[in-house]
């Protein structure tokens, strides 16, 4: 398994698609700004005792290897960073700045607070709304995603060397157990990879399932290719969610996953018209 794509990596494909693609400059130029605010918080990877026996263990028992080994995240340092994706937003959000500065308000207001709602995200990967306004959650985990990158890439750059892959294949990350938000169909066999949204961890899971609540029932899971075939757009009607599929047989290089989160909006505004989330 290999390592995250880095932030470094990141910037300079953010930099290359805002020439090939135009359209699009307002959210790349609003990405670009996150990354550079991600690249100015140094994290380095954790000093674990670890070895690959113990990490066996936990892909066979199914658990996520931050379940057993924690995080280690600075206060201060996430709020840096978590306030600075607040004012990024307000100054180039303006359909969104409302609700980025009541996260911003929220981060401020109560730090033992922030210290619990992290917790709780980085254990069940949800997020609770204290109190906050209709369409607020969603801003909000959009700043932790960030604001947590560069402590859960950290974490991922020193675990998944020794992770095997074929151990896996679950629907949640094997390192912080995220959900995915982003599927490869990998050029050579087209075996289904599946992209962290909190860590970036790339590993392999099943195919003809949603990879969400596992339904694989034909009338209810589907897919719909883009009219290049490079894309699908795989949706589900048990649960209502979609993921955005890349298909690596169409493409003459590997690409840049994360990018492909940033630059395929297009089809997360298709998908949501319809009704998934």
């Amino acid at each position: 398994m290999k390592p995250s794509t880095t932030d470094q990596e990141l910037l300079a494909g953010l930099e290359e698609a805002r020439k090939s693609r135009p359209d699009l400059g307002e959210i790349i130029d609003f990405h670009l700004q996150i990354i550079t605010a991600r690249l100015a918080i140094q994290v380095e990877p954790p000093q674990l005792e670890v070895n690959e026996l113990q990490v066996a263990r936990l892909m066979d028992e199914r658990t996520p290897l931050l379940r057993r080994w924690g995080l280690e995240w600075d206060l201060d340092t996430f709020l840096t960073l978590a306030i600075s994706i607040c004012d990024i937003g307000i100054r180039n959000r303006q359909d969104l700045a409302a609700h980025f500065q009541e996260v911003r308000a929220l981060l401020q207001s109560d730090h033992e607070q922030v210290a619990r709602l992290v917790s709780a995200y980085l254990m069940e990967d949800k997020v609770g709304q204290p109190g906050l306004s209709e369409g607020t959650g969603d801003v909000l985990l959009f700043v932790l995603i960030h604001a947590l990158h560069p402590f859960l890439s950290a974490f991922a750059s020193a675990l998944t060397p020794l992770i095997k892959d074929e151990q896996w294949y679950q629907r949640q990350c094997p390192v912080c157990g995220g959900e995915p938000d982003l599927g490869y169909l990998e050029q050579e066999v087209g075996g289904l990879r599946l992209l962290c949204s909190r860590c970036d961890t790339l590993w392999t899971s099943r195919r003809g399932e949603c990879s969400y609540c596992g339904n694989s029932s034909k009338d209810t899971f589907a897919y719909y290719p883009s009219d290049d075939d490079a894309y699908r757009l795989y949706v589900c009607d048990n649960c209502k969610r979609y993921l955005k599929v890349l298909d690596g047989r169409q493409a003459s290089t590997r690409p840049l996953l994360p990018l492909q989160r940033i630059i395929t909006v297009g089809m997360d505004m298709a998908a949501r018209q319809q009704g998934y989330v």
